[in-house]
């Protein structure tokens, strides 16, 4: 059963304002410590296709239905911070703190701090959102899902049909959060102690999608993709915008992993995001639709502020958000 996410992952990472249904303590204290609440303007076999790269973009939006902003809260003068909750609006108000920033982002190309601060609010970084007993899990499950869809001596592809993926497997993983809405996750059962770890991939989904997405969103199966250790790589591309909707999300294993990102429009303007395993990301709204990524495939090119990070085998966990617009 599921256990509320205060006291277990990241405690040092997250701040936002008020309330969500699930896991609300252990959310609380993540929300508080990684992210500042800042306004915002604005298959079971192999992957399909149409869910990889394209060259162009379009607009995009964030904002909130009406219908599920907060009702009855407090003036914010009135609340205690110690027991706000977050509430269906904090997806729009997230920004990733500038203390993660400092330590996992680097701006250098980006020359105004307008543009910078949009960075931070559209891609979101949650360093160590996994517990190392959970990584372990959901890398040796990954594992297993791998093998099952595609043969226990697969090899690893040289290159993916566009061309954007090198040196990689993949699958998809139906039973592990389908199209549906996410269900509001179980109460934890009595006696269980604040540290309780989720044991299966779908608590770990469920419990993203319940607590940082609008509920009445709908999910792209997830996707499994694993890199070959020291030659396993992704060129910058943006996913298909019409097979997916306005987020990117990932949980990184394995590896730690560089991420570049580049402007499409302007390419003197990129950034490089430092991705330890364990952590939890999502890209959006301009990111998303106007800043190609990728991952390094040299390893001289896999460096972030100067550094070589090794390139061992890294397993990512992707999850996109059907384009209603697309279905409608």
């Amino acid at each position: 059963m599921l256990r509320s996410l205060a006291t277990r992952c990241f405690p040092h990472q997250l701040q936002a304002p008020s309330s969500l249904s699930c896991h609300q303590p252990r959310l609380l204290t993540a929300l508080r410590h990684t992210w500042s609440p800042l306004p915002r303007n604005t298959l079971d076999a192999r992957i399909a296709p149409t869910l990889l790269s394209t060259p162009s973009s379009r607009p995009f939006s964030t904002a909130h239905p009406s219908h599920q902003q907060q009702q009855h809260q407090q003036p914010r003068h009135e609340q205690d911070p110690t027991q706000q909750q977050p509430s269906p609006s904090t997806y729009t108000n997230l920004s990733t703190s500038a203390s993660v920033a400092a330590d996992h982002y680097d701006l250098t190309h980006i020359p105004s701090e307008a543009e910078r601060a949009q960075i931070l609010r559209d891609f979101i970084l949650v360093p160590n959102y996994l517990s190392e007993t959970e990584q372990t899990m959901l890398f040796d499950a990954a594992t297993k899902k791998l093998k099952r869809a595609l043969g226990k001596q697969v090899r690893y592809e040289d290159g993916h049909f566009d061309g954007v993926i090198t040196r990689y497997r993949e699958c998809s993983a139906t039973d592990w959060g389908g199209v549906a809405s996410a269900p509001a996750p179980a109460s934890a059962e009595p006696g269980q102690g604040e540290g309780h770890e989720r044991s299966t991939p779908a608590e770990i989904i469920c419990d993203i999608k319940h607590n940082f997405f609008p509920h009445h969103w709908r999910w792209v199966a997830p996707h499994i993709l694993e890199l070959e250790a020291g030659r396993g790589g992704i060129k910058p591309h943006v996913d298909h915008l019409d097979a997916s909707g306005e987020v990117v999300a990932g949980l990184c294993l394995g590896s730690t992993a560089v991420m570049e990102l580049i402007h499409e429009a302007d390419p003197s303007k990129f950034f490089r995001v430092l991705l330890p395993k364990g952590c939890f990301y999502f890209q959006r709204d301009s990111v998303r639709y106007h800043y190609k990524h990728g991952i390094p495939i040299e390893l001289e090119d896999h460096s972030f502020r100067g550094k070589v990070f090794p390139k061992d085998r890294r397993i990512s966990i992707l999850l996109r958000n059907v384009n209603e617009k697309k279905t409608q």
